[in-house]
């Protein structure tokens, strides 16, 4: 849910939504976080706020939906998601590598105070047979990269 604070907005043309993520890892598998009533998948993360840095805004939204501390890694892609259709959907999504502490269970996933929030691990090579939302993002995770990524996705013809 948007807040005052969040760096989001609408009008006529459209909103906009700038978001901080987290692609986290164990092993072969990547942390995945859904909404009740939602009826997709997602990695988790959520909006930025005014004046916060993107890092500080995912490791505030991780505490808030896990209930755990996670420290933030490099970033690993810049998202550009653009969706036409009764107004212009655009949100650039910056998405940081996060690795799930060996010290944490892999099942420890439910203290966090987000209400409806829930997530599940799993395989990457998989992905594709999940509901998972953006989409095109999953041939990018599927790949790993190891340098900085800038994709944009739902690219409108010109306007």
């Amino acid at each position: 849910m948007a807040t005052a604070a969040d760096v989001s907005w609408g009008g006529p043309s459209g909103t906009f939504n700038l978001r901080a993520a987290a692609v986290i890892g164990r092993g072969d598998q990547v942390l995945l976080c859904t909404v009740d009533g939602l009826g997709y998948w997602f990695l988790p993360g959520g909006r930025v706020r005014f004046g916060e840095p993107t890092d500080t805004a995912l490791a505030r939204e991780l505490a808030e939906e896990l209930g755990h501390q996670l420290r933030i890694g490099d970033l690993a892609f810049v998202v550009e998601n653009i969706v036409v259709g009764g107004g212009i959907q655009h949100e650039i999504g910056l998405y940081y590598h996060v690795a799930w502490p060996g010290a944490l269970a892999p099942d420890d996933l439910r203290r966090g105070s987000e209400p409806g929030h829930r997530f599940s691990w799993m395989t990457v090579p998989t992905l594709a047979s999940a509901r998972f939302e953006p989409a095109g993002l999953v041939p990018l995770l599927q790949a790993r990269p190891d340098t900085l990524k800038h994709i944009v996705l739902g690219r409108p013809e010109s306007q």
